[in-house]
């Protein structure tokens, strides 16, 4: 076989590096079920997740000024004879800096939004939760842990948090928060993450209504089919032929104790005007 043949036969299979941008983002909210939509969306064909589910690019400082080219070393190389998949990366630490909006558009202004917004406070217990079990840990999976999931900027701080004994209630973290104004001055924000109004009227700002999508995190776990071929269809892609009972939920936690009737209350007043006016922007209404 001619030399020159051969050279590029070889050089159509073997695999390249791509500079593909990621055009499709998952970007929260924490604890509403995004390990599972992105597990959902990335049983299509055309969709490429990362070497991992959350990549922390864009609100890792360390991450972000190592550039597009670490960003995109973190997705497998395609093959040069076929075009390339749309890229999803699922971060839900993306929605709480109103700031990453305006990141990711520098980065690529033709993205899709995919925002899953739970209940706000059921989703603060479920992280206090989460917390409450990471503090649990043997010390080795706590190194794992902080490795692989918290920033440098942070380390110490949730190293503090997860090595607190005894761990800090609920009652504690609710108090110490809405004795902050409830949305600064403390690590980790539980009850901040679930003032969505300002978090998501960032990115409609920045990519506008059409590019945006919204859904409840109930919703979603009561209809996965449909909510994830929703998004497909929103790609110009065709949707899965699969049932919900053939999904399979991702992350579940089961939870020693439930939230107090009187915090629950403290926390619905809270979030009750937040959610009046994210109801208005998005002009859909949820049964909070």
């Amino acid at each position: 076989m001619n030399k020159k043949i051969i050279k590029q036969t070889i050089k159509r299979i073997i695999p390249k590096k791509s500079e593909a941008k990621v055009s499709l983002f998952l970007v929260g909210a924490q604890k509403a079920g995004t390990s599972a939509l992105h597990n959902y969306l990335i049983k299509h064909k055309e969709i490429q997740g990362g070497v991992q589910k959350e990549l922390n690019f864009f609100n890792y400082q360390e991450n972000f000024e190592q550039g597009t080219t670490f960003y995109h070393s973190k997705f497998k190389p395609v093959l040069c004879y076929k075009h390339n998949p749309i890229r999803i990366d699922s971060t839900p630490q993306y929605l709480m800096d109103i700031e990453i909006a305006k990141k990711i558009h520098n980065y690529n202004p033709n993205s899709k939004i995919v925002i899953l917004l739970r209940e706000p406070s059921s989703r603060a217990f479920s992280a206090w939760n989460m917390y409450k079990q990471f503090s649990e840990l043997n010390i080795e999976n706590k190194k794992k842990l902080i490795a692989n999931n918290i920033s440098i900027s942070n380390e110490k701080k949730f190293k503090r948090l997860i090595d607190s004994k005894p761990f800090i209630s609920f009652d504690e973290f609710v108090d110490r928060e809405l004795n902050n104004s409830g949305t600064n001055g403390v690590y980790p924000n539980i009850l901040r993450r679930g003032v969505y109004v300002d978090q998501v009227k960032a990115y409609l700002d920045c990519f506008g209504v059409n590019n945006v999508m919204v859904f409840e995190s109930n919703y979603f776990r009561n209809n996965k089919v449909e909510v994830t071929n929703k998004i497909l269809d929103a790609l110009g892609l065709s949707g899965l032929q699969i049932k919900d009972d053939q999904l399979k939920d991702v992350h579940t936690r089961t939870y020693e104790n439930s939230i107090k009737d009187d915090n629950k209350k403290r926390l619905i007043d809270f979030y009750k005007p937040y959610n009046e006016k994210l109801f208005k922007l998005i002009n859909q209404r949820f049964d909070w």
